[in-house]
Order: structure tokens, then sequence, then C-alpha cells
């Protein structure tokens, strides 16, 4: 691999580094041509204008475009080029470049070798996993599969009528475009599809936000949709000769059987006489609080979960915690929920809360009432330089839909 012709492009705002580190890398790797750029800006020129790139090493910080900013825009023109981030501390925006291809971090100060290392990581062969040909019935299917997955990247549909996109952030649907709409319509559209081709184009990825409904939310009304119009296609195949008539039958109905009749006249007897019916009795569903709870610990940078009554503030359930006392947490976050309430009601807004997000300088709070019972709601802490808000709320989702109470 150091014996192959390689192309690094090498951008830190303090010249010196950025010519210190060249330098090095140049004489160790005498096949490599090691370029620099003191901006984002100049980078970014270099990247679009000078051929194929091996990798991207950015500073995080400089003026005018930040290194962050510079590999997104790096990535639309070179969707598969890997990087090396150097910074001195990782922050909240260093998320939106992390996934495939691959991503590496840097922490100043650093030593040399500690870069040549990653360096060498980066442009080592890496397996792309597995590259073939599948057949399905209908799209959403394949849309499930990249959920599933986690996938991030754009899956490109081209069907007799045009090209439709859709891009995938870590799982998220995101962003959805059709030969003639955007969002959730474009995405509706395109799964009622029948027949074509698709790719997806693993890493490319959009700041766009056009999809605004959750994923099962999506392929549900999708499934809806696609039903409709093969039940349409089916009757109008079918021909008017065989469609129902007005009482669903396609012929008379066949006499009743006496002998049926009579069974059903004692059955009315019987149950007619209500002193003689069985006392009715109630089934007490048990909860599973602390079992739809776990299932939040698979987040990404989980700290800790409550089930909280809104009505009097008592914690019915927790997971985690990190050292963070919950039960507290749980009463004040329930003035939270009834403050905001309050505030909704004096302002006569006839809506309902759909989550509550608190960023602080470290951590995530997100409260979610539960849609079902809405005196009862979630309170989940995520370490916020690790936490994809996008999928919390997708988990969250699931969890109430599984959730007995």
């Amino acid at each position: 691999m150091a014996s192959e012709a390689r192309r690094i492009l090498l951008v830190d705002d303090e010249e010196v580094l950025a010519w210190s580190l060249a330098n090095r890398l140049g004489r160790l790797r005498p096949n490599w041509t090691i370029e620099t750029a003191h901006t984002g800006e100049a980078a970014l020129a270099m990247v679009q204008n000078g051929g194929r790139l091996d990798l991207l090493v950015a500073d995080v910080r400089m003026p005018g475009m930040s290194g962050i900013d510079l590999v997104l825009a790096a990535r639309k023109e070179h969707e598969d080029l890997p990087v090396v981030i150097m910074t001195a501390f990782r922050t909240a925006e260093v998320q939106r470049i992390v996934g495939a291809p691959f991503t590496g971090f840097l922490e100043k100060p650093f030593e040399f070798e500690k870069l040549l290392e990653l360096v060498d990581e980066a442009l080592a062969v890496r397996p792309v996993g597995f590259s073939g040909a599948i057949s399905v019935t209908t799209l959403p299917d394949i849309v499930q599969l990249y959920v599933l997955s986690s996938a991030t990247g754009m899956l490109v549909i081209k069907h007799r009528t045009g090209e439709g996109r859709l891009w995938f952030a870590r799982g998220a649907i995101q962003h959805a475009v059709s030969p003639s709409k955007v969002g959730d319509e474009a995405f509706y559209e395109i799964m009622t599809w029948s027949g074509g081709e698709f790719q997806m184009r693993a890493g490319v990825s959009t700041d766009l936000r056009s999809v605004r409904q959750s994923w099962q939310e999506l392929l549900m009304e999708s499934v809806r949709l696609l039903d409709e119009k093969t039940r349409a296609a089916s009757i109008a195949s079918a021909g008017p000769s065989t469609s129902p008539s007005r009482t669903g039958w396609t012929q008379r109905p066949p006499p009743p059987d006496p002998d049926v009749e009579v069974a059903f006249d004692e059955l009315d007897e019987l149950f007619d006489d209500s002193s003689e019916q069985p006392e009715t009795k109630t089934v007490e569903v048990p909860m599973n609080i602390k079992d739809s709870l776990a299932k939040l610990n698979t987040l990404d940078g989980f700290v800790g979960a409550a089930l909280v009554d809104a009505e009097s503030g008592m914690l019915l359930g927790s997971e985690g915690g990190g050292g963070m006392n919950l039960e507290i947490a749980a009463a004040g976050n329930t003035e939270v929920v009834r403050a905001k309430r309050k505030t909704m009601n004096n302002l006569g807004l006839k809506d309902g809360i759909e989550d509550i997000l608190i960023s602080l300088g470290k951590a995530y709070h997100l409260i979610r009432p539960l849609r079902s019972r809405s005196t009862l709601f979630f309170y989940v802490a995520l370490d916020r330089q690790r936490a994809n808000l996008a999928m919390a709320r997708i988990v969250l989702a699931d969890v109430e839909k599984d959730l007995q109470v």
C-alpha cells in the first residue's frame, strides 16, 4: 500500500504545521503526492479541480469554511473519500461526518506516528461489504432493509416515469425526491412504482430535511397505498361482468337452514335472561415498563431513561442513570410538561406535545408524552457528543408501541 501512488490533501490554517506534516509524510512515502492548503475554500477548489483524491486530512477549526463543512462538500465530489480530522476537542458538529466511508480522528496535540498510523489505515484496502443484486416485489421491502441496517447513503430508483431518490442518515429517512414531488409525498409516489431498478450509493449525504413522518408511518402508509392500487387494478382487469353487486354478492344467497335458525333462537333466549349471565371479570394487563425501557440502552450516547406519571410526578420505571437521580429528574420534568401545557392552554393552542427537547452543553434531555396515554411521558438523557436525536425519536416510538400499561 505504501508503494502505491496516492494523492493526499492536508489542510490546516497553521502553515508551518501543514508544511511540516506534509514534508515528513513525503519523505516516508515518496510515491505519494502530498498537497497542502490553509483555508477550507482553497482546499475545496483543489478537491474540485485536481482530479482523483485518495485522502483528505483537515483541521476542524479554520477561518471561513470549517473542516466539517469542507469534508461534507468534498464528499459530494468524491462520495467514498476517506478523511482524517485533526481537532483539539470533539464537538457535536463532528457527528455530522461520522460513518461510512472511513472517518478517523486525531486529537491535538498528537505524535506524528499516530497521524501516519491513521493515514495508513484510511488508505488500506477495506472490504466494502456485500455487493450483488436482489429481486423484490415492492420497494418498501428494500427501504426497510436499509432502515434496519442503519444505512447512510442515497437510494436511487429508476422507473419508466422517471428517477426517484431517497436519502438515509444512519437508518433514518431524511429526504425524498420524485419527478414531481418532494418529501413525504415523493416517498409515497416512489413506493407505489411497479418495476424498475435501484442502486444504493453508500455514504452520500445531504443537509436537506423534507421527510417529516417516521419510517414506520411512511412504510405503513405506503403499504396501504399499494394495497389500494392492487385492488383497483384487480377490479379493472376483472371487467364489469364479475364486479360485485351493491350487496357484495355475485349471485342470490342460499336460503336459510331451518335447523340453524332454531339453534340461534335458543341461544337468544338463553342470553336474554340477564340474571343467569356470568359475572364479568376485568383482566389486568401486566406492566412491561422495565423491559421496554431496557430497549433504549441501544441508543448511541444513552445515559438514562424513565417513564413518569405527569399528574403525580411519580417515577413508574427507570433504566440506567449514570449517577443521575432519575426520581428528581422525573419530578422536575413533570413541572416542565405541566408548564408547557398550561402555556398552550393560555394561548388557545388546540394541539398536543410530540416531544420537548432540552439541549445542554454536554447532554440532550428528551421528554416525550405517550400518544396512547398523555398522562405518562418518557424522559431520556443522552450524551450530546454521541447522540442521534432522529434515531432516538424512532426508537422511542417503537418502545411505546410495545409498552403495556
